[in-house]
Protein backbone atom coordinates (compact mmCIF):
# COMPACT_ATOMS: atom_id res chain seq x y z
CA UNK A 1 0.00 0.00 0.00
CA UNK A 2 1.04 3.59 -0.54
CA UNK A 3 -0.35 7.01 0.18
CA UNK A 4 -2.35 8.89 -2.37
CA UNK A 5 -5.05 7.55 -4.68
CA UNK A 6 -5.64 3.85 -4.15
CA UNK A 7 -7.88 1.25 -5.74
CA UNK A 8 -7.94 -2.31 -4.42
CA UNK A 9 -10.16 -5.03 -3.05
CA UNK A 10 -11.27 -5.81 0.49
CA UNK A 11 -13.46 -8.74 1.52
CA UNK A 12 -14.29 -9.53 -2.10
CA UNK A 13 -15.62 -6.05 -2.88
CA UNK A 14 -13.88 -3.46 -4.95
CA UNK A 15 -12.71 -0.57 -2.81
CA UNK A 16 -13.58 2.99 -3.63
CA UNK A 17 -10.96 5.33 -4.89
CA UNK A 18 -9.32 6.98 -1.90
CA UNK A 19 -7.29 10.16 -1.84
CA UNK A 20 -5.28 11.87 0.86
CA UNK A 21 -7.63 13.71 3.15
CA UNK A 22 -6.90 15.10 6.62
CA UNK A 23 -10.15 15.40 8.55
CA UNK A 24 -10.54 15.62 12.34
CA UNK A 25 -12.50 12.62 13.54
CA UNK A 26 -13.51 11.08 16.87
CA UNK A 27 -13.44 7.27 17.01
CA UNK A 28 -15.25 5.29 19.71
CA UNK A 29 -15.48 1.57 20.32
CA UNK A 30 -13.72 -1.37 21.97
CA UNK A 31 -10.02 -2.12 21.60
CA UNK A 32 -8.54 -5.59 21.18
CA UNK A 33 -8.61 -6.08 24.97
CA UNK A 34 -12.34 -5.33 25.16
CA UNK A 35 -11.79 -1.95 26.81
CA UNK A 36 -13.92 1.00 25.66
CA UNK A 37 -12.09 3.99 24.22
CA UNK A 38 -12.80 7.32 22.57
CA UNK A 39 -9.91 8.77 20.56
CA UNK A 40 -9.51 11.99 18.60
CA UNK A 41 -7.33 11.70 15.50
CA UNK A 42 -7.08 12.72 11.83
CA UNK A 43 -7.81 10.72 8.72
CA UNK A 44 -4.94 9.90 6.36
CA UNK A 45 -7.13 8.94 3.41
CA UNK A 46 -10.83 9.31 2.80
CA UNK A 47 -13.47 8.07 0.42
CA UNK A 48 -17.23 8.28 0.29
CA UNK A 49 -17.56 5.17 2.46
CA UNK A 50 -14.07 4.41 3.73
CA UNK A 51 -11.05 5.87 5.47
CA UNK A 52 -7.53 5.13 6.64
CA UNK A 53 -6.54 6.34 10.10
CA UNK A 54 -3.61 6.19 12.49
CA UNK A 55 -3.23 6.75 16.23
CA UNK A 56 -5.92 4.35 17.47
CA UNK A 57 -5.55 1.71 20.20
CA UNK A 58 -4.81 -1.87 19.03
CA UNK A 59 -7.81 -3.24 17.13
CA UNK A 60 -8.85 -6.54 15.59
CA UNK A 61 -10.45 -7.17 12.21
CA UNK A 62 -14.21 -6.90 12.07
CA UNK A 63 -14.47 -4.53 15.04
CA UNK A 64 -17.29 -2.02 14.67
CA UNK A 65 -16.46 1.60 15.48
CA UNK A 66 -18.41 4.83 15.63
CA UNK A 67 -16.85 7.73 13.71
CA UNK A 68 -17.90 11.35 14.23
CA UNK A 69 -16.84 14.17 11.94
CA UNK A 70 -18.26 17.70 11.58
CA UNK A 71 -21.21 16.85 13.81
CA UNK A 72 -22.18 13.75 11.78
CA UNK A 73 -21.62 10.13 12.73
CA UNK A 74 -21.64 6.68 11.10
CA UNK A 75 -20.70 3.13 11.98
CA UNK A 76 -17.57 1.67 10.39
CA UNK A 77 -15.90 -1.74 10.41
CA UNK A 78 -12.15 -2.49 10.61
CA UNK A 79 -11.23 -4.19 7.30
CA UNK A 80 -7.44 -4.22 7.60
CA UNK A 81 -4.71 -3.50 10.15
CA UNK A 82 -1.21 -2.43 9.16
CA UNK A 83 1.62 -4.92 9.56
CA UNK A 84 3.71 -3.91 12.64
CA UNK A 85 6.87 -4.57 10.62
CA UNK A 86 5.88 -2.28 7.77
CA UNK A 87 5.58 1.46 7.32
CA UNK A 88 1.86 1.06 7.95
CA UNK A 89 2.29 -0.06 11.54
CA UNK A 90 -0.53 1.46 13.56
CA UNK A 91 -2.68 2.20 10.50
CA UNK A 92 -6.18 0.80 10.12
CA UNK A 93 -8.55 0.70 7.16
CA UNK A 94 -12.24 1.27 7.77
CA UNK A 95 -15.31 0.63 5.64
CA UNK A 96 -18.67 2.26 6.33
CA UNK A 97 -21.62 0.16 7.46
CA UNK A 98 -24.06 2.97 6.70
CA UNK A 99 -23.75 3.92 3.04
CA UNK A 100 -26.41 6.63 3.31
CA UNK A 101 -24.19 8.65 5.63
CA UNK A 102 -21.22 10.46 4.17
CA UNK A 103 -19.83 12.00 7.34
CA UNK A 104 -16.86 13.62 5.59
CA UNK A 105 -19.14 15.79 3.48
CA UNK A 106 -17.31 15.32 0.17
CA UNK A 107 -17.21 12.86 -2.66
CA UNK A 108 -13.46 12.41 -3.31
CA UNK A 109 -13.57 10.64 -6.68
CA UNK A 110 -10.42 12.22 -8.08
CA UNK A 111 -7.71 14.40 -6.61
CA UNK A 112 -8.94 17.27 -8.77
CA UNK A 113 -12.20 17.46 -6.88
CA UNK A 114 -10.53 19.22 -4.00
CA UNK A 115 -10.14 22.98 -4.07
CA UNK A 116 -6.71 24.59 -3.91
CA UNK A 117 -7.56 26.10 -0.54
CA UNK A 118 -8.52 22.71 0.88
CA UNK A 119 -5.29 21.21 -0.46
CA UNK A 120 -3.24 23.87 1.29
CA UNK A 121 -5.09 23.36 4.58
CA UNK A 122 -4.79 19.59 4.22
CA UNK A 123 -1.05 19.79 3.55
CA UNK A 124 -0.50 22.03 6.57
CA UNK A 125 -2.48 19.67 8.81
CA UNK A 126 -0.38 16.77 7.61
CA UNK A 127 2.83 18.68 8.31
CA UNK A 128 1.57 19.70 11.75
CA UNK A 129 0.58 16.13 12.53
CA UNK A 130 3.98 14.91 11.36
CA UNK A 131 5.80 17.39 13.59
CA UNK A 132 3.85 16.39 16.67
CA UNK A 133 4.16 12.72 15.79
CA UNK A 134 7.94 13.12 15.49
CA UNK A 135 8.07 14.93 18.83
CA UNK A 136 5.98 12.20 20.44
CA UNK A 137 8.07 9.34 19.09
CA UNK A 138 11.56 10.87 19.46
CA UNK A 139 11.24 12.76 22.73
CA UNK A 140 13.61 11.71 25.52
CA UNK A 141 10.87 12.54 28.02
CA UNK A 142 8.00 10.21 28.85
CA UNK A 143 4.73 11.18 27.13
CA UNK A 144 1.58 9.19 27.87
CA UNK A 145 -2.18 9.41 28.36
CA UNK A 146 -4.67 7.54 30.52
CA UNK A 147 -8.38 7.62 31.24
CA UNK A 148 -9.91 8.77 34.51
CA UNK A 149 -9.61 5.23 35.94
CA UNK A 150 -5.88 5.19 35.25
CA UNK A 151 -5.90 2.86 32.22
CA UNK A 152 -3.17 3.68 29.71
CA UNK A 153 -4.43 4.97 26.37
CA UNK A 154 -1.11 5.82 24.72
CA UNK A 155 2.60 6.03 25.50
CA UNK A 156 5.61 7.06 23.48
CA UNK A 157 8.75 4.92 22.97
CA UNK A 158 10.60 6.65 25.82
CA UNK A 159 7.85 5.64 28.25
CA UNK A 160 7.82 2.12 26.86
CA UNK A 161 11.60 1.80 27.35
CA UNK A 162 11.46 3.16 30.90
CA UNK A 163 8.69 0.73 31.87
CA UNK A 164 10.32 -2.18 30.03
CA UNK A 165 7.03 -3.01 28.35
CA UNK A 166 6.04 -2.84 24.70
CA UNK A 167 3.36 -0.24 24.03
CA UNK A 168 0.85 -2.77 22.70
CA UNK A 169 1.20 -4.77 25.94
CA UNK A 170 0.98 -1.71 28.16
CA UNK A 171 -2.13 -0.19 26.58
CA UNK A 172 -5.25 -0.98 28.55
CA UNK A 173 -3.32 -1.72 31.74
CA UNK A 174 -3.63 0.43 34.83
CA UNK A 175 -0.82 2.86 35.47
CA UNK A 176 -0.81 1.77 39.12
CA UNK A 177 0.70 -1.58 38.06
CA UNK A 178 3.95 0.22 37.20
CA UNK A 179 4.21 2.14 40.47
CA UNK A 180 6.33 1.01 43.40
CA UNK A 181 4.36 -0.92 46.03
CA UNK A 182 4.74 1.68 48.84
CA UNK A 183 2.94 4.39 46.85
CA UNK A 184 0.22 2.42 45.06
CA UNK A 185 -2.29 3.28 47.77
CA UNK A 186 -1.89 6.98 46.85
CA UNK A 187 -2.96 6.50 43.23
CA UNK A 188 -6.67 6.94 43.93
CA UNK A 189 -5.95 10.27 45.63
CA UNK A 190 -3.95 11.34 42.58
CA UNK A 191 -6.94 10.59 40.31
CA UNK A 192 -9.18 12.65 42.58
CA UNK A 193 -6.77 15.60 42.55
CA UNK A 194 -6.25 15.66 38.80
CA UNK A 195 -10.00 15.39 38.14
CA UNK A 196 -10.82 18.14 40.65
CA UNK A 197 -7.99 20.55 39.80
CA UNK A 198 -7.49 19.71 36.14
CA UNK A 199 -3.73 19.38 36.66
CA UNK A 200 -1.37 17.59 39.02
CA UNK A 201 2.40 17.52 39.36
CA UNK A 202 5.01 16.02 41.65
CA UNK A 203 7.30 13.00 41.95
CA UNK A 204 6.38 9.33 41.68
CA UNK A 205 8.34 6.18 42.45
CA UNK A 206 8.17 3.85 39.44
CA UNK A 207 9.37 0.26 39.16
CA UNK A 208 11.77 0.17 36.20
CA UNK A 209 12.23 -2.60 33.68
CA UNK A 210 15.24 -3.98 35.59
CA UNK A 211 13.47 -3.92 38.94
CA UNK A 212 15.30 -0.78 40.07
CA UNK A 213 13.23 2.10 41.41
CA UNK A 214 12.98 5.23 39.25
CA UNK A 215 11.97 8.70 40.37
CA UNK A 216 9.70 10.40 37.83
CA UNK A 217 8.95 14.10 38.04
CA UNK A 218 5.61 14.50 36.27
CA UNK A 219 3.05 17.07 35.25
CA UNK A 220 -0.34 15.76 34.08
CA UNK A 221 -3.42 17.63 32.90
CA UNK A 222 -7.01 16.72 32.05
CA UNK A 223 -8.31 17.09 28.50
CA UNK A 224 -12.05 17.70 28.22
CA UNK A 225 -13.70 17.48 24.82
CA UNK A 226 -17.32 18.16 24.03
CA UNK A 227 -19.30 14.94 23.97
CA UNK A 228 -16.38 12.73 25.06
CA UNK A 229 -15.25 11.54 28.47
CA UNK A 230 -12.24 13.37 29.90
CA UNK A 231 -8.78 11.84 29.85
CA UNK A 232 -5.32 12.75 31.13
CA UNK A 233 -2.21 13.58 29.13
CA UNK A 234 1.08 13.58 30.96
CA UNK A 235 4.77 14.32 30.62
CA UNK A 236 7.45 12.99 32.95
CA UNK A 237 11.23 13.09 33.29
CA UNK A 238 13.44 10.48 34.93
CA UNK A 239 15.10 12.25 37.87
CA UNK A 240 16.65 9.15 39.48
CA UNK A 241 20.27 10.24 38.98
CA UNK A 242 19.56 13.78 40.17
CA UNK A 243 17.72 12.56 43.28
CA UNK A 244 20.53 10.14 44.10
CA UNK A 245 23.10 12.93 43.82
CA UNK A 246 20.91 15.14 46.02
CA UNK A 247 20.76 12.45 48.72
CA UNK A 248 24.53 12.05 48.56
CA UNK A 249 24.95 15.81 49.01
CA UNK A 250 22.68 15.72 52.06
CA UNK A 251 24.67 12.83 53.57
CA UNK A 252 27.95 14.66 52.97
CA UNK A 253 26.50 17.85 54.46
CA UNK A 254 25.44 16.00 57.62
CA UNK A 255 28.91 14.50 57.93
CA UNK A 256 30.52 17.92 57.56
CA UNK A 257 28.14 19.39 60.13
CA UNK A 258 28.95 16.58 62.55
CA UNK A 259 32.70 17.05 62.03
CA UNK A 260 32.34 20.79 62.54
CA UNK A 261 30.41 20.22 65.76
CA UNK A 262 33.17 17.90 67.04
CA UNK A 263 35.83 20.45 66.20
CA UNK A 264 33.90 23.14 68.07
CA UNK A 265 34.05 21.06 71.28
CA UNK A 266 37.77 21.86 71.43
CA UNK A 267 36.88 25.53 71.66
CA UNK A 268 34.54 25.07 74.60
CA UNK A 269 35.11 24.25 78.26
CA UNK A 270 37.02 20.98 78.65
CA UNK A 271 36.63 19.12 82.00
CA UNK A 272 40.16 18.07 83.05
CA UNK A 273 41.62 16.28 86.08
CA UNK A 274 43.61 18.60 88.34
CA UNK A 275 46.08 15.81 89.10
CA UNK A 276 46.74 13.80 85.93
CA UNK A 277 45.38 16.32 83.39
CA UNK A 278 43.11 13.75 81.74
CA UNK A 279 39.96 14.97 79.97
CA UNK A 280 36.44 13.68 80.55
CA UNK A 281 34.69 12.82 77.25
CA UNK A 282 31.01 13.22 76.35
CA UNK A 283 30.49 9.57 77.38
CA UNK A 284 31.88 10.19 80.86
CA UNK A 285 35.15 8.37 80.20
CA UNK A 286 38.55 9.83 81.11
CA UNK A 287 41.20 9.94 78.41
CA UNK A 288 44.59 11.53 78.05
CA UNK A 289 44.97 14.97 76.58
CA UNK A 290 46.89 13.55 73.63
CA UNK A 291 44.22 10.95 72.83
CA UNK A 292 41.40 13.48 73.05
CA UNK A 293 43.05 15.99 70.77
CA UNK A 294 43.96 13.28 68.22
CA UNK A 295 40.36 12.01 68.15
CA UNK A 296 38.78 15.44 67.75
CA UNK A 297 41.25 17.00 65.35
CA UNK A 298 44.01 16.18 62.92
CA UNK A 299 46.73 17.28 65.34
CA UNK A 300 49.41 14.90 66.63
CA UNK A 301 51.97 15.04 69.45
CA UNK A 302 55.75 14.86 69.62
CA UNK A 303 57.32 14.71 73.10
CA UNK A 304 60.42 16.49 74.40
CA UNK A 305 61.71 18.34 77.51
CA UNK A 306 61.57 22.11 77.78
CA UNK A 307 64.59 24.01 79.15
CA UNK A 308 62.78 24.88 82.40
CA UNK A 309 62.01 21.25 83.24
CA UNK A 310 65.39 19.85 82.26
CA UNK A 311 67.42 21.10 85.36
CA UNK A 312 64.79 19.88 87.84
CA UNK A 313 64.59 16.35 86.46
CA UNK A 314 66.05 13.71 88.76
CA UNK A 315 65.41 10.54 86.74
CA UNK A 316 66.14 10.01 83.09
CA UNK A 317 65.20 6.99 81.07
CA UNK A 318 66.45 6.13 77.67
CA UNK A 319 63.95 4.86 75.10
CA UNK A 320 66.68 4.24 72.59
CA UNK A 321 65.88 7.40 70.67
CA UNK A 322 65.61 10.19 73.28
CA UNK A 323 65.83 11.00 77.03
CA UNK A 324 62.61 12.03 78.73
CA UNK A 325 62.53 13.78 82.05
CA UNK A 326 60.40 12.01 84.61
CA UNK A 327 61.04 14.61 87.39
CA UNK A 328 59.23 12.85 90.18
CA UNK A 329 61.78 13.28 92.92
CA UNK A 330 60.76 16.87 93.73
CA UNK A 331 57.06 16.45 93.00
CA UNK A 332 55.04 17.75 95.99
CA UNK A 333 52.64 14.80 95.88
CA UNK A 334 55.30 12.12 95.54
CA UNK A 335 54.69 9.10 97.83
Amino acid sequence: MSTGTQIGKANGHRKEQRVAGCKPVTVSGLDRFGNPFSQNTFTLEIAAHGARLRGLPPLILGTELLLECSGRSARYRVVWVGDPRSQYAGHVGLASLEFDRNIFGIEPTTPGSFSDQYNRIEAELHRSEGRYRSLFENSLGMIYSHDMQGLLLSLNPATSRALGCQSDRALGRSLVEFLALPIRSRFSRYLQRVLQNGVDSGCALVAGHDGAMQVWMYRNSVVRECGNPPYVVGHAMDMTVEKKAERQRHVMLRKLQTALAEIKTLRGLLPTCAWCRKIRTENGEWTSLESYVKEHSEADFSHGICPECLPSSTIKASCGNCSICLSVANHPFRV
